[in-house]
């Protein structure tokens, strides 16, 4: 009933010529780049986030608090955080130190953890009524099928409604049908760049970096990125390519010294 209420508000906007296009959040922090780019995300939208293989779950939530981090700078608000309870999901579970690399204050996170995924869609309706949210993001758990067009349209109308920005994390097969999402992004890690010491690249890990793969926009705009995530700015980058280096280690046997007899 309350669904029926909400879906019936935004059609007498709609018709009174009140229901304009939600605005864009920036993904990066330099003008020029973003010319290449989508030309930010939608918020008051519905976003999907897909790992492009099992190992890239970790890649995915990261890529995950980066959109976060940037939907923050330009809203007020807090970040709810909904995960499952599963023991597949230890990786989405928060860590203060990891929040403060996107530049996410903890006392700006509320996480809700829960053991359904019933309670978890809920969870994330119920929080994108409410205006005082920036952002909302849900980890899905791997294989679930209770996510379906109906719950990805119950979603958007709230998000729309109030204006936050909901992000929604799921393995594949989670996101094989159509949904009411604005956009659906495969993400995949990828090499980070040396990390400079002493006036030499030191072979080390550095700034995170993705492989950015838009699959889905209500825009018809699909391409694929390197982003690289600059600490300096909060912001994603274009990330320059990786020049090639000298392997860390030779392959083959070494040759023992001789030894005097």
């Amino acid at each position: 009933m309350r669904d029926g209420k909400t879906l019936a508000a935004l059609r007498a906007r709609m018709a009174a010529g009140g229901l304009d296009e939600a605005p864009a959040w920036p993904l990066v922090g330099l003008g020029a780049e973003e010319a290449e780019l989508p030309g930010g995300l939608a918020s008051g939208a519905l976003h999907e986030l897909q790992p492009a293989s099992p190992a890239d779950i970790g890649a995915a939530t990261g890529f995950a608090l980066g959109l976060a981090a940037r939907l923050l700078a330009c809203r007020p608000g807090p970040l709810l955080w909904g995960v499952p309870a599963a023991r597949g999901w230890r990786e989405g579970r928060l860590y203060p130190v990891g929040l403060a690399a996107f530049g996410i204050d903890p006392d700006r996170v509320i996480q809700v953890e829960v053991k359904k995924t019933a309670d978890l869609l809920w969870s994330l309706e119920e929080a994108l009524d409410h205006p005082s949210l920036a952002v909302v993001v849900g980890l899905l758990p791997e294989g679930d099928r209770l996510y379906d067009f109906t719950a990805s349209r119950r979603l958007a109308m709230r998000a729309a409604r109030h204006g936050a920005t909901a992000l929604l994390l799921g393995a594949a097969p989670v996101f094989d049908m159509a949904t009411a999402a604005s956009t659906r992004w495969s993400i995949a890690a990828a090499a980070s760049r040396p990390v400079p010491h002493a006036g030499q690249a030191v072979p080390g890990l550095g700034p995170p970096r993705w492989q950015a793969r838009l699959v889905k926009s209500r825009k018809g705009l699909l391409d694929a990125w390197d982003l690289e995530w600059n600490h300096d700015t909060l912001s994603f980058r274009l990330a320059a390519p990786l020049a090639d280096r000298a392997p860390l280690r030779r392959t083959g046997t070494l040759s023992r010294r001789p030894t005097a007899a």
